[in-house]
């Protein structure tokens, strides 16, 4: 049997002593109403921030053991959004293990190690240890912890046991000083701390990591004066000693220190999205640029934040507020020629990565390229330049005109542009009759056609009308034109272009679903309209019938397992044999109803889907206001070779009588010669 060597094999350091925490030390439970029992020597304890633990060894006794022991404590999370540092809570593909540890002794007789994790096929029954110390040091109780573990645990074999011990505890005392110097940092910024490290062995993952408590208190229940601490550990530490688990993420106080001296200070702004607001908007205002380099591409662009009208919210519904615009390109290879051989590899790689990922090839057509190349934010040419609105930031209400009251941030309001019409002015004639000579301030018309910025595939969609100021659904009235004299946009222009884009979107949106009317009624062999219902009516079976399937297969399952039984021993046999019978048959026994628990879960949740679906079907296919009557498309088609039932002879025995067979009279020797059977009047 290997041995693990222990943390506090040493003798006692002389002249230490041990005080209890106070109110600035780092509790690792957090728990301040600990009290430490009298003792003959009062001792002190002074936090060491390496990883030899060997010289510190409190309440040690020669003479004396110390039982403490050692536990798994579950937990469970119910947020969706595990990605980042909280894939600690995923329990499908991994497995999470956080070690608890004491620096101060508990109000309790014994003490208590927890390995707090999400992995609920660990035994939840606890392992005792013996110890000369009434509190033993950090390493130690790492040790006993990793024990207890590795004795559980039936991934990692035996033989590599110890090798893989010694590496998780250097790593786990490691992680205990990261988090220390973290937690007691008086740094005023955002800098995290992982409180878990990987750890994979061939296919299996496991976090293993020091258990932080989250410590934020929520409500229990329906009553609001019903509250606890929550335990959860916690993936990340901050300094000031801050950190929270999942749930309590939104908590935390976060610091902004901005470079810009002109943004307003974050103590003026009640939330962190305010204060992102505020600097988006004072950047707006300033017009400020950002030049960007790329020395691994060998380019440079720049960037700037681009407001949206309001009155696009009022009349498309386009809720956001800013974007970002990309543009002037211009590539700045190295001075050397090996570097820019390389940077120019890297653009065209990008360029055909991005294109190929969107199916185009290099015959494709430029505005298709170029809308791949605004989706992905890539800038390939020269002259290229485009926007991209900033999604985490939008209006409340679509369609609707924004208001200054309901925001806790400025907003930018563009003030209406007032486009002057010229006056005619007509020309003074004199007694002489001279015409006059033309000035050199010519009065030019107020709309001039650009039909070289109109594509290709505008032109047969353009309407037959002027068209005006206010986007597809908010065309000014004829009344309204001739009294306030409006005039029409300018072919060309960019509302023109704006108003176009609608309709051409339109007009694809209804070409694409007619053409998957006219394919679904040539795959059903019959017209679009009934074509779309029968697909989408075989979809909504198919659905029904996969589920009911599911259901079905895992009851026949559950109804079919029967518990083991305990094998009949013949003869005689050594009690220490047939407690061992006894004891795996009782672990079957646990694993059967443990597996017909989480069977009985999955049915309910088929059983659920089956309703669901049912109740759907009904809804959308059987309820008398949506019957088959009332939908045309439903009718089925005129079928004039189909046979009825009164000229079926396969339902003859349905009905209860049959009908008389056909009399075939032979009238020639050769139909007797060439029938197969001998047929009788």
């Amino acid at each position: 049997m290997s041995y693990f060597p222990r943390a506090d094999d040493f003798a006692l350091a002389p002249g230490y002593d041990y005080t209890p925490a106070g109110p600035n030390d780092f509790i690792f439970n957090h728990d301040t109403l600990q009290t430490v029992p009298p003792i003959d020597n009062t001792l002190s304890d002074t936090p060491s921030f390496h990883n030899d633990f060997d010289d510190i060894r409190p309440f040690s006794s020669p003479n004396k053991t110390y039982i403490f022991s050692t536990k798994y404590e579950k937990f469970h999370v119910t947020p969706h959004h595990r990605a980042g540092y909280n894939k600690i809570y995923n329990f499908r593909r991994l497995k999470s293990f956080f070690f608890e540890l004491v620096d101060h002794l508990p109000d309790t007789n014994q003490l208590q190690l927890k390995i707090y994790t999400n992995d609920y096929h660990m035994s939840s029954n606890p392992i005792n240890h013996d110890s000369t110390s009434r509190l033993p040091n950090f390493k130690f109780q790492i040790s006993k912890q990793l024990t207890h573990f590795f004795s559980t645990q039936k991934v990692i074999p035996r033989k590599l046991q110890e090798k893989f011990f010694t590496l998780i505890r250097k790593k786990l005392l490691e992680r205990l000083d990261f988090i220390r110097s973290r937690a007691q940092k008086k740094d005023k910024n955002n800098h995290m701390t992982k409180t878990f490290f990987n750890f994979l062995y061939k296919k299996y993952r496991f976090y293993f990591g020091i258990y932080l408590p989250c410590n934020h208190t929520h409500t229990i229940g329906l009553l609001p004066n019903t509250t606890a601490t929550c335990s959860i550990p916690v993936p990340f530490t901050m300094s000031h000693d801050r950190h929270a688990c999942i749930i309590h993420h939104k908590n935390l106080v976060l610091y902004c220190i901005s470079k810009d001296n002109k943004i307003p200070d974050f103590s003026r702004c009640k939330t962190f999205k305010d204060f992102h607001a505020s600097r988006l908007y004072n950047r707006w205002t300033k017009k400020k640029f950002h030049q960007n380099f790329s020395n691994r591409l060998g380019i440079s662009f720049t960037t700037s934040y681009h407001a949206y009208n309001p009155n696009v919210v009022a009349t498309k519904g386009f809720d956001f507020i800013y974007g970002k615009s990309y543009g002037n390109l211009q590539f700045t290879p190295s001075s050397s020629p090996k570097v820019k051989k390389r940077q120019e590899a890297r653009f065209n790689a990008l360029i055909r990565h991005t294109f190929h990922n969107a199916k185009l090839d290099d015959n494709a057509l430029p505005d298709d390229k170029l809308h791949v190349a605004r989706h992905h934010k890539l800038l390939f040419q020269e002259n290229q330049s485009f926007i991209t609105p900033i999604k985490h930031l939008r209006y409340k209400k679509r369609f609707v005109v924004p208001t200054k009251g309901y925001y806790t941030f400025p907003i930018p309001f563009h003030k209406p542009r007032i486009v002057p019409v010229p006056a005619i002015v007509e020309p003074i004639c004199n007694d002489s009759s001279v015409a006059p000579t033309p000035t050199a301030n010519s009065i030019s018309p107020v709309n001039t056609n650009i039909w070289e910025n109109v594509p290709e595939h505008y032109i047969p969609l353009i309407p037959p009308y002027d068209i005006y100021e206010g986007g597809r659904f908010n065309q000014p009235s004829r009344g309204k034109i001739r009294k306030k004299n409006l005039q029409p946009l300018a072919v060309g222009s960019d509302g023109w272009l704006a108003f176009m884009k609608v309709i051409y979107d339109e007009y694809v949106s209804r070409t694409k679903h007619l053409q998957e009317k006219i394919n679904a009624g040539i795959q059903w062999e019959t017209t679009p309209d009934q074509g779309e219902y029968r697909r989408n009516l075989c979809s909504a079976i198919m659905q029904v019938t996969d589920h009911i399937h599911e259901y079905e297969m895992k009851l026949l399952e559950i109804s079919s397992s029967v518990p083991p039984e305990l094998p009949v021993i013949t003869g005689p046999i050594k009690n220490s044999e047939r407690k061992k019978r006894e004891k795996r048959h009782l672990q079957k026994l646990k694993e059967f109803e443990r597996k017909k628990q989480e069977d009985t879960e999955i049915l309910e949740v088929l059983r659920r889907w089956v309703r669901n679906d049912e109740n759907i079907f009904y809804m959308n296919y059987y309820k008398k206001d949506y019957s088959l009557a009332y939908q045309p498309c439903a009718i089925m088609d005129d079928r004039p070779l189909k046979r009825r039932a009164r000229d079926n002879g396969n339902l003859d025995t349905h009905y209860g009588y049959h009908v008389d067979k056909k009399v075939c009279i032979l009238s020639d020797s050769k139909d007797l010669e060439n029938s197969s059977s001998t047929r009788t009047t």
